[in-house]
Parts: structure tokens; sequence; C-alpha cells
């Protein structure tokens, strides 16, 4: 599989994601000569296994603020 097609598929892949509403993606790669690709759908019960997106707080308030110094 050349690079454009494994791009292309890969954008794919994270907008059939979005398109679905799956909060958030760990995406890990193998090089091999396999070209087959698998995809593992986890729960964040899974995600406690590593330090993944689940483990690691989104922080909402207070990244885009400018406090005056008044």
């Amino acid at each position: 599989m050349d690079n454009k097609t494994m791009i292309d598929d890969i954008v794919a892949l994270l907008d059939n994601s979005v398109s679905k509403g799956v909060g958030h993606l760990n995406i890990s790669t193998i090089e091999s000569e396999n070209e087959t690709k698998t995809v593992e759908q986890l729960g964040c019960l899974d995600c406690a296994k590593g330090d993944l997106a689940c483990s690691i707080p989104t922080l909402h308030e207070g990244l885009d603020e400018e406090k005056d110094a008044d």
C-alpha cells in the first residue's frame, strides 16, 4: 500500500469515527510486511491499562482566557 492510500485510509477511519460520536482514538502502528489492517474499539475501562486518552484529563477552562492584572 502506498503512502497516499494509507493516508486516505486513516482520514476515512477518523471521519467515520467522528461521525459516530467517538470521543477519542488511540492509534498505534506496527510496521510489517503484512498489509492487513485491524481496528480494535476499546471502552474507557480498557484505557485504564496505560497512558491512553481516558486516563489523561481534558481541561475545559482556563486554556484561552486572558486574565487582567488589575
